[in-house]
Parts: structure tokens; C-alpha cells; sequence
């Protein structure tokens, strides 16, 4: 059920949310139903372009990132969001199949906040985003 959206309507007490950016359909349906039953709004982008007008649309609280991508790479993509004045607080995880320990570093470099290696359980995903976000404060 990969609709692209989130809902906007404003209330009092928002959910938290989540943009996952993968070109694989089969992640992107698996961590959208982890993070819908976990009761977060979920949001979705096929390609590093596509991020920023996800992220302009639904100011996610986190943000799950493939490196690998279409059009803009992870690792720029990762770079434009945390020096971005609104978007340097969200929460950012990077995602790959294909990373070596000094690479890991380079991205929390860059600014990541955290680094998933592919392949992992969604539901480690949730709970790993969750517990930052509680120690972070965010909305909830």
C-alpha cells in the first residue's frame, strides 16, 4: 500500500513520521508496514530527488536513507538535509548492503545520525528510530 503520502491534517498531538528512501519496492513495502503497525505516519521516496519535496511536504521526524541511489546519492543527500537550517535536527539513518567501517565513519561525518547494513529486520528499524526519538524529545 505504497501511496507516496502522509497524512497532513494538523492535530494536536501529531504522530511521529518517517520518510524511507529505497529503490527497492520489496524494503520500502516491508519498513512501511513495520512503521504503520508501530503507529507512525510513513512516507516514501524511490530516489534522492525526490526526497526534498517529501521532506518539504511532510517535515519527517526521521528519515531512513538507501546510499545507493537513482538520480542523488545517499551520501549528498544525507549532506544537503543536516545543513539544512529546518531539516539538521531530523533524525537520519543510512542505509546499505555495501559499507565498510571507515565508510560508516565518512557518513556520520557527513552527518548521519545513525547506519543500518542491509539486509536487517524492520522491526530493528523501528525500534532503533523509536528510541531516538524518545531520547531526542520528539513530538510523539
Amino acid at each position: 500500500m505504497l501511496d507516496g503520502s502522509m497524512a497532513s491534517a494538523p492535530t494536536p498531538s501529531k504522530k511521529r513520521s518517517v520518510l524511507i528512501v529505497d529503490d527497492s519496492t520489496a524494503l520500502l513495502d516491508a519498513l512501511t508496514s513495520a512503521f504503520e503497525e508501530a503507529g507512525y505516519e510513513v512516507g516514501y521516496a524511490v530516489d534522492g530527488e525526490e526526497v526534498f519535496r517529501k521532506m518539504t511536504a511532510y517535515d519527517p521526524d526521521a528519515l531512513l536513507l538507501d546510499i545507493y541511489m537513482p538520480k542523488i546519492n545517499g551520501a549528498d543527500v544525507c549532506r544537503l538535509v543536516k545543513a539544512h537550517p529546518h531539516w539538521k535536527k531530523t533524525y537520519l539513518v543510512l542505509m546499505s548492503a555495501r559499507m565498510s567501517d571507515k565508510e560508516a565513519e565518512t557518513y556520520r561525518k557527513l552527518g548521519a545520525d545513525d547506519i543500518l547494513k542491509k539486509p536487517f529486520d524492520p522491526n530493528v528499524a523501528v525500534t532503533q528510530i523509536g528510541k531516538a526519538l524518545d531520547a531526542a524529545g520528539a513530538r510523539s
